[in-house]
C-alpha cells in the first residue's frame, strides 16, 4: 500500500471517471487516496490507506496517480 510518505513520489494526473482508470492503480477521491483494484458492475473494489474497503461508483471523477520516473525529476 501507498503511505503518506510515498505520496511525494507520485504524480497526480488529470481527473477522469474511475471506469477509465486501469485496474490496480492508486487514485484520489474526495481528498482521500485509494488503491483501485477492479470494477464490479457499477461500483469498484477499492481499499483506503488504513485497509478499509470502499465501493466507489464507476462513474465517479477521480484523480489517478502515476509513480514518478527519473525523467520527471529533471
Amino acid at each position: 500500500m501507498i503511505s503518506e510518505v510515498d505520496l511525494r513520489d507520485w504524480i497526480h494526473l488529470e481527473s477522469t471517471p474511475l471506469y477509465t482508470v486501469p485496474r490496480r492503480n492508486y487514485v484520489r477521491f474526495c481528498d482521500q487516496y485509494f488503491y483501485f483494484d477492479h470494477l464490479d458492475g457499477m461500483y469498484s473494489y477499492c481499499v483506503d490507506m488504513a485497509g478499509k474497503i470502499f465501493h466507489i461508483p464507476a462513474a465517479a471523477q477521480v484523480t489517478p496517480l502515476r509513480k514518478k520516473k527519473e525523467e520527471d525529476e529533471s
